[in-house]
């Protein structure tokens, strides 16, 4: 009786439930997402959860346009756009670094069945190729180069995430540093 109790009074944020989900996504697939496993993770009633969200489709909606902005909430924090070119790119390194890459890989796999989700997908790929394009610009002065600089980035970040989700993980750090070296280089021959 008394965990019920301790179980009933954990209050919990909706950004906890959002990170939730992004872990249960990374563990699971987006198949295995659902209300019951959230709060039992959470270790909360799923009244908590009616409460915050009201249904399944309020949820995500709410996590989507969480996800969507994560980005830019992390940026802000990281004072992109507010430095040097070197600045920002060690910045997108850091959120690159940080992306919750097996969600992520969750989150394309959930897109190839929902439209929705497939739309939500498709805005960040272009906020990201957006974002990624405005610090490369700063560094490659060729246009065509740069467009083609970050074409390989969002490669090289969505591939990362497949192989991910396949098992076939290795180590990001050295494949995002080589990367980087290509950019500079890039900077230097210009």
């Amino acid at each position: 009786m008394s965990g019920a109790r301790q179980q009933m009074s954990t209050i919990v944020s909706k950004e906890q439930y959002f990170e939730t989900a992004l872990d249960v996504l990374a563990e699971v697939g987006f198949k295995g997402l659902n209300i019951r496993r959230m709060c039992q993770t959470l270790g909360v009633t799923t009244g908590s959860f009616y409460h915050y969200f009201g249904n399944w489709q309020g949820f995500v909606d709410a996590l989507f346009e969480y996800w969507e902005h994560r980005q830019d909430r992390i940026l802000r924090n990281l004072a992109f756009g507010t430095g040097g070119p070197e600045d920002d790119i060690a910045a997108l390194r850091t959120l690159t670094l940080g992306l919750p890459h097996a969600a992520e890989a969750a989150i394309r796999a959930w897109g190839m069945n929902d439209t929705t989700v497939h739309e939500v997908q498709r805005r960040v790929d272009s906020a990201r190729r957006k974002t990624v394009g405005s610090a490369i610009a700063r560094v490659v002065d060729s246009e065509d180069t740069a467009e083609v600089v970050v074409s390989l980035g969002m490669a090289m970040l969505v591939g990362f995430q497949s192989l991910t989700a396949d098992g076939q993980h290795s180590e990001f750090v050295p494949l995002l540093d080589e990367y980087l070296r290509l950019v500079y280089m890039h900077g230097a021959s210009e």
